[in-house]
């Protein structure tokens, strides 16, 4: 692994909440616990919660975790 570049502009709050929901529950699809918090946020959007947490890279909490801080007031 290499380090990118440029690291993307995240808000670290917002990223770190986000996993902890995500991993929050073992062995479960993400819709029952990201998919909830993510309604709750009013970021139901096009992610994809039909997976494990674990099966998600990284990337895609990062890029998630971005459209949240542009969503938040």
């Amino acid at each position: 692994m290499r380090p990118h570049a440029e690291p993307a502009s995240v808000n670290i709050s917002v990223l770190s909440e986000l996993v902890r929901v995500a991993f929050s529950q073992r062995r479960k699809l993400v819709r029952h616990t990201l998919g909830r918090w993510l309604e709750e946020q009013g970021a139901g959007g096009n992610f994809d919660v039909q997976r494990r947490a674990e099966e998600i890279p990284v990337a895609q909490y990062i890029g998630l975790a971005q459209t949240l801080h542009v969503a938040k007031p």
